[in-house]
């Protein structure tokens, strides 16, 4: 991919600006005269989410910038405003809403088909002059926009971890969730250490559970007498049966007697044993309906004294009053913590393993980064391949860290170059840092000579470099004059 010109419009001033599609120096005497406005622009132009620099609001700008692909085709993207670019290609215009079609466009640019591929190209082809020299392998290129080596990685692997992701972000829900649980548990234990504050409302709490209570046993009860009267009913039925049908009985001695509800063994005792039963449950039958109805009379009163304090209540006390009633097991809730934690530790654990198993692409990355170290005057024989994912970011600082960041990232684009088949342009925003000599600089232009000599090559500084048929973009006062 290569700039072919960017033309920039904002408050009726305009510039068109040609690059050359090799070697390219945008140059002012002083600094703060629009290098870096330029550079952001550029990337601006072609749908990155680029923040503005002093000098100029880009979304006041119009800009047009006119790339050539790796095919020769010409595209031709047109900007002004931040939610929306035109892609000119084949005699057709497509508009894409930003951020959310970013990728695709993208995808178009670099044509590239892996989104942790895409989302960190920016990170290996810019170098920006505030984060761009301190930038090794994750952290942010610019603005919102972040590089992490292991999504490079398994971007250009062509490993799809997607699966894995969706099933990470249902659990960190899930246990957002749990927190925000015991987080409720924990403001529960201040509230009820304030319970002057919640008295009336846990004493109504208190007279519901005994209502509850009271109405159980008042059906059980209930129950039982129907049960009772149902047999009475039906033993009544019996008598008069046996009364009426006029039944004989012949006993062992040959005399022949008439039955009746008398002389039925037992039948009577039966009869007064539920009898009593009857009474004894109606009396607590009685009983039970007289505490629900006193009960019911305590809340009612209790109603009437809280309302008085309704007019004056606050959104806080109600909010208290509510969360004061949730039941909530905290050693549960514990328990769920925990048990996500782990889970998402294990998917955390299978995604990096994935990654870690990706030598293909992590082996050159390696190799090249250990060169371009040598060549730069620092110890790259004392580095493993586990340094590509090193998490102690701080140990470099100075001219050690500007030059371990140069040859990390162009040892990164070698390989997403050789993935995708491409060159891409080589942006660097003031690469003599104040702690980079001449000698450094001269040993980093040589490794751009050798190794990049078909990249376009886009340089912002004060200082002029040693690359061969340069085209000089001056600034004198200010991008747009």
């Amino acid at each position: 991919m290569i700039f072919n010109s960017i033309y920039i419009e904002e408050a009726g001033n305009k510039r068109l600006i040609v690059f050359s599609d090799r070697n390219n120096l945008i140059h002012s005497l002083a600094n703060s005269k629009g290098k870096t406005t330029l550079l952001r622009l550029m990337l601006y132009s072609i749908g990155y989410s680029i923040p503005n620099t002093k000098h100029i609001k880009f979304e006041n700008c119009k800009v047009e910038s006119q790339i050539t692909l790796d095919s020769g085709e010409v595209l031709v993207l047109c900007r002004e405003s931040r939610d929306y670019i035109e892609l000119k290609q084949n005699d057709s215009v497509v508009t894409y809403v930003l951020p959310s079609d970013e990728a695709a466009l993208h995808k178009i640019i670099f044509k590239a088909n892996y989104p942790e591929l895409i989302n960190n190209l920016l990170g290996i082809f810019y170098f920006d002059q505030e984060k761009g020299w301190t930038l090794l392998n994750r952290g942010v290129v610019i603005g919102s926009i972040r590089f992490n080596i292991e999504e490079l990685i398994r971007g250009i692997a062509e490993i799809d971890c997607s699966e894995l992701y969706r099933q990470k972000e249902t659990k960190r829900q899930d246990l957002l969730k749990y927190k925000q649980m015991f987080s409720v548990s924990k403001y529960q234990e201040t509230i009820d250490s304030e319970s002057n504050n919640l008295a009336g409302e846990s004493y109504n709490s208190l007279i519901d559970s005994k209502i509850n209570q009271c109405k159980m046993r008042h059906n059980l009860l209930k129950k039982e007498l129907s049960r009772i009267d149902k047999v009475l009913k039906e033993n009544k039925h019996f008598r008069n049966f046996i009364g009426e049908i006029g039944l004989l009985v012949k006993t062992p001695n040959g005399d022949t007697i008439a039955v009746t509800e008398n002389n039925i063994v037992g039948l009577n005792d039966a009869i007064d044993f539920l009898v009593a039963k009857r009474k004894l449950i109606a009396t607590q039958y009685n009983q039970i309906q007289a505490e629900i109805c006193k009960y019911e009379k305590e809340r009612r009163f209790e109603e009437q004294q809280l309302s008085f304090f309704d007019n004056v209540e606050t959104i806080a006390d109600i909010f208290d009053k509510r969360i004061s009633t949730i039941p909530i097991n905290e050693v549960a809730v514990k328990k769920g913590i925990a048990k996500l934690e782990k889970e998402i530790a294990e998917i955390n654990s299978k995604i990096k393993d994935l990654t870690r198993a990706a030598n293909s692409v992590i082996t050159p990355i390696f190799n090249n980064t250990r060169k371009y170290l040598t060549e730069l005057g620092l110890d790259g024989e004392s580095i493993s391949e586990k340094y590509l994912f090193t998490s102690n970011l701080k140990e470099l600082s100075g001219a050690i860290l500007h030059k371990t960041v140069f040859a990390f990232r162009l040892a990164c684009l070698l390989e997403v170059e050789k993935h995708l088949n491409i060159k891409m342009p080589i942006i660097l925003d003031s690469p003599s840092g104040k702690e980079i000599d001449h000698q450094n600089i001269e040993a980093m232009i040589k490794i751009l000579k050798r190794d990049f000599s078909e990249n376009q090559t886009i340089i912002a500084s004060i200082y002029e470099y040693d690359l061969i048929n340069i085209n000089k973009i001056n600034i004198v006062n200010r991008l747009i004059e």
